[in-house]
């Protein structure tokens, strides 16, 4: 008996499992490579996987953020023998290897694409690993020949906003002729904030200096000039060097005689009393 009942459950057993396993991947999405990003799968389109590709000089190596954008041109070539009906240039962005918490988040980076002259926004989106990818597709749906080639020119900026601790991540196109990878590495440059200005400290001034005040200088006595002596005839006659002399003498004799006037005058009067 009991060995029919143990052969019954030997052969239960695999068919449950094989019921849970089937019960379990109806709820796991097709691609798990997209998971665990916001990201649906790729529709099918001839990417560049089998085209070669090339980032166009002068290739960017700093970027700003809160800055000015930084233009990246990408050239795709067609060697593979077959025409392209669909291409799309892949564009990533890979901060693998940023600090803890300073990876790139869609909010940090806008990417813009050159098409029919002006600048179209491209939508990002992320994936499992610290990568995000430049949602091309909506906007390129371009067939390229066999040996033909296709240039593109992607203009990509930082927001002001990004982690202080994100210093450089990698911005990658695909692979080259040669199956290597081709990418460059933005590092994230910050200006040197100006210093603050400080409340300057009080430095005592030297005294003006003050402008000396002129003693008022004595006055000067003009001195006379001589005057020339412009004199006439008659002039020369009263002011010669003899006229003091004989108006002395003039008035000396004048005395003399008029004591020797009054002198006989007196005698003649004794004499006629006596």
């Amino acid at each position: 008996m009991r060995a029919p009942v143990i052969n019954r459950f030997a052969k239960i057993i695999p068919l449950a499992a094989v019921a849970a396993l089937t019960a379990g991947l109806t709820v796991i999405p097709a691609s798990t490579a997209w998971a665990c990003g916001d990201e649906p799968a790729p529709a099918e389109l001839n990417r560049f996987f089998d085209a070669t590709n090339s980032l166009v000089a002068p290739v960017p190596t700093a970027i700003t953020p809160g800055g000015p954008k930084v233009e990246l041109g990408m050239q795709l070539v067609n060697s593979t023998g077959a025409p392209f009906k669909r291409i799309a240039p892949k564009l990533t962005f890979d901060s693998t290897y940023a600090e803890a918490g300073a990876a790139l988040r869609i909010e940090d980076v806008t990417v813009e694409l050159m098409r029919g002259g002006e600048w179209k926004p491209v939508k990002l989106r992320s994936s499992c690993d610290p990568l995000l990818w430049a949602e091309t597709d909506a906007l390129v749906n371009d067939a390229l020949p066999e040996g033909g080639s296709q240039r593109y020119l992607f203009r990509v900026g930082l927001s002001a906003k990004v982690s202080e601790k994100q210093r450089s991540f990698t911005v990658g196109g695909g692979l080259d002729a040669k199956g290597h990878s081709v990418s460059t590495v933005l590092n994230v440059t910050r200006p040197t904030p100006a210093p603050k200005p400080g409340t300057p400290k009080a430095t005592p001034s030297a005294p003006a200096a003050v402008p000396a005040v002129a003693k008022d200088a004595p006055t000067a006595t003009p001195t006379p000039s001589a005057t020339p002596v412009t004199s006439t005839a008659t002039e020369l006659a009263e002011t010669g060097s003899s006229t003091p002399n004989t108006f002395l003498l003039a008035s000396a004799a004048a005395l003399v005689a008029l004591g020797a006037g009054v002198l006989l005058v007196v005698r003649r009067g004794r004499r006629a009393r006596g």
